[in-house]
């Protein structure tokens, strides 16, 4: 599915005082980011710490939202939607997995959340694992595994929701 971002900003507010004025400006983040990204590609934003990376893909997502501008995916504008609804499996620098939790259920969570039957989920699950060679870790939880496993596991949770977008902010 084609990705569009048409003229994307992203302003966030000052924060407090700084000495000798009365008011500090805010902070842009993007500033008016037109991009096109083609149905099938495989894009990636590089430039140094600061520029706006993470914070165009958490636009995307629709973790944040513009101050200003579009974003299309095919011909539908998902600006105003949730995250939820936008078809978007997320993988973040920090895994963000629950350590509580065993591999199977880092990897069923959002699954189950959306109230998808029980054997979808572990069918889901099980292809996913397999494809990513991680099977044999399932029942582990994730302080019992190497930080390449625990990519993988982060991967396999976006693989399971069957998204039609896949952003990755540097899990590698």
């Amino acid at each position: 599915m084609k990705i569009v971002l048409q003229h994307l900003t992203k302003k966030f507010p000052a924060r407090g005082p700084v000495r000798g004025r009365k008011n500090r400006e805010a902070v842009i983040a993007v500033n008016d980011f037109d991009f096109e990204i083609p149905d099938g590609k495989l894009i990636g934003l590089l430039g140094p710490s600061g520029c706006g990376k993470s914070t165009a893909l958490n636009l995307i997502c629709g973790l944040l939202k513009p101050t200003e501008g579009k974003i299309f995916f095919g011909e539908d504008d998902v600006t105003g939607l949730p995250p939820e609804n936008r078809g978007v499996g997320m993988v973040f620098q920090n895994y963000a997995l629950y350590p509580h939790m065993t591999v199977y259920d880092n990897m069923a969570f959002g699954l189950k959340m959306a109230k998808v039957p029980k054997d979808e989920i572990d069918r889901r699950v099980r292809e996913a694992a397999e494809k990513l060679e991680i099977t044999q870790l399932l029942d582990r939880k994730p302080k019992e595994m190497s930080g390449g496993q625990r990519q993988r596991v982060a991967v396999g949770r976006a693989i399971v929701r069957k998204p039609d977008v896949f952003l990755f902010d540097e899990p590698l």
